[in-house]
């Protein structure tokens, strides 16, 4: 079987102020804001939560109620407010200590390897620039590739498309990661650094370091599932 290694980014890989959850509430506030500014009804953002469904949901609002005209002026509205964000997250990014000597290992092993991220390419590309990431990606899915975002399979099934995969493992930090990889029929593991924080238990592997996903790997190839 031909397999394929996918990676989050921000909180997967590298640290960024998206861990703290004052800067998550504060961000999840404004992009409420921001959509409702753009003429998404506040009817349908009630009981969500996550920016990127808000997002997700908004867009398919402006896809069936939109003209064409006015559904670019509400990307291009949204993609200026998005980037004020993301490229500062980018910027203040800091490698985890076992994400270089991971991605090191794995890439001996010739495992093809892929990036699924939510953020923007320019977000993607300063994080690389910063942390010598580039080298080890055959493949960068991002924000500007697809219409809908994790956990909708479709960063995911576009990256396997290009790296000629038939399977895949999908590695991330949040539900999102799973259900994306749950989506486009695949396996997920998800890394928990913080062994008191509650866990969503819905995914295939769980580990507390990077470090820990090559052995994990190499299980999951071996049994085929």
């Amino acid at each position: 079987m031909t397999w394929a290694m996918l990676f989050d980014l921000e909180g997967t890989l590298v640290q960024t102020p998206w861990e703290d959850s004052e800067h998550v509430l504060e961000f999840r506030l404004q992009t409420r804001r921001k959509l409702i500014e753009l003429a998404i009804p506040p009817s349908m953002l009630e009981r969500i939560e996550r920016s990127t469904l808000m997002r997700d949901k908004a867009s398919e609002y402006v896809k069936k109620n939109f003209s064409k005209t006015d559904a670019q002026k509400f990307r291009e509205e949204m993609t200026r407010f998005l980037e004020e964000y993301e490229l500062d997250a980018a910027r203040n990014s800091k490698l985890f200590p076992e994400t270089l000597l991971t991605l090191e290992e794995l890439k001996k092993q010739g495992t093809k390897m892929g990036l699924v991220a939510n953020t923007s390419r320019e977000a993607v590309d300063i994080v690389f620039q910063l942390h010598g990431l580039d080298k080890y990606f055959d493949v960068i899915i991002t924000r500007e590739d697809v219409e809908n975002l994790k956990p909708d399979p479709e960063g995911i099934l576009l990256a396997i498309k290009r790296l000629c995969a038939k399977n895949f493992i999908m590695v991330g930090f949040l539900v999102l990661d799973f259900l994306a990889a749950k989506n486009a029929n695949g396996i997920s593991i998800i890394v928990k650094r913080n062994p008191v924080e509650e866990a969503d238990r819905q995914a295939d592997y769980f580990v507390q370091s990077l470090s820990e996903v090559p052995s994990t790997v190499q299980n999951v190839m071996r049994n085929g599932s």
